[in-house]
């Protein structure tokens, strides 16, 4: 069995590892049934039991490959058309977060939002200043810049690593004349400089961001952030989505929304389901984390929820 099935020597195109070890550890487990019975006599090879430690350690990295792998993925507008537009992003879509930071995948409230965007939400965006917060490798950004006709688009991220591969996609979709990127800590006194650092505008009409309520602790920098941006334009709409995991979160970011002044509308919008779904495909059957959105502007406390 090892000899046809397993030697490396003498097979040249084996599996891959991970794909091996499965195969190989359900063999052991009929082998190591059959000699129960006559346990002194049968017995597992060494070289079945060697081949299984090796497969461990190759599969092992084999998994480690795959999660830091980074892959062009194609985000293709929803719209009816057999040639519809699409957004091409390199992320790393079977990582969860590297050095502390998220924003090296799309998530699924930022295709959310996209969706809406691109369909009945598209009024939020055309001909108008846009700037993302929390925009990790700009997604939202530069389908703002290069589809949904937005004057001109601001991503930043509190990430330098994160705002360097933002830039890295601006550029591969060719809307360097429309979107900037730049990095943006929230609570920044000196957001000025970052803004013209952007370029174009210091009075945004539109602010975006999508699943970037993770720690409460963040919140009155993220509050001090929003009000200097409503302090350049009162008129300032801030529109943002939310996959609703911790239910004390978002009461947390209300409060401290209620706290500082800001009106709170929970827009009434449903996820399209997935088998009618055009495109920005995106799962919408985990019920334990809803999909919201917000509309957040200057005025008086008014929250909806």
């Amino acid at each position: 069995m090892f000899e046809n099935m397993f030697n490396e020597e003498r097979n040249q195109f084996l599996p891959y590892a991970r794909y091996t070890y499965r195969v190989l550890k359900q063999l052991l487990a009929i082998l190591e049934e059959a000699a129960q019975d006559n346990p002194e006599e049968d017995e597992i090879s060494d070289d079945l039991a060697d081949c299984m430690g090796r497969m461990v350690v190759q599969k092992t990295a084999e998994e480690a490959e795959l999660i830091l792998r980074k892959n062009n993925v194609t985000y293709t507008v929803p719209v009816p058309e057999s040639d519809a537009p699409t957004v091409l992003i390199v992320e790393s879509p079977n990582l969860l977060a590297i050095g502390g930071d998220t924003g090296v995948r799309t998530w699924t409230a930022a295709l959310f939002l996209a969706t809406f965007l691109s369909t009945a939400g598209r009024h939020f965006v055309e001909g108008k200043t846009v700037i993302e917060i929390g925009a990790g490798l700009g997604f939202i950004s530069v389908l703002c810049g290069k589809h949904l006709g937005a004057k001109h688009v601001l991503s930043t991220d509190g990430s330098s690593t994160v705002v360097d591969l933002a830039k890295s996609n601006i550029a591969l979709n060719d809307v360097s004349g429309v979107v900037k990127a730049a990095v943006l800590e929230w609570g920044n006194p000196h957001i000025d400089e970052v803004l013209e650092e952007g370029g174009e505008s210091l009075n945004y009409d539109l602010a975006l961001g999508a699943d970037m309520l993770y720690d409460p602790s963040d919140f009155p920098a993220l509050m001090r952030t929003l009000k200097d941006l409503f302090m350049r334009n009162l008129k300032l709409q801030f529109l943002m989505s939310y996959s609703v995991r911790w239910e004390d979160t978002l009461e947390a970011f209300l409060d401290a929304c209620k706290d500082n002044s800001f009106r709170v509308e929970r827009l009434e919008i449903s996820p399209v389901p997935q088998s009618e779904q055009l495109g920005f495909f995106h799962s919408t059957w985990c019920t334990f984390e809803p999909l919201h959105m917000y509309l957040i502007t200057q005025g008086n406390v008014h929250i909806t929820t």
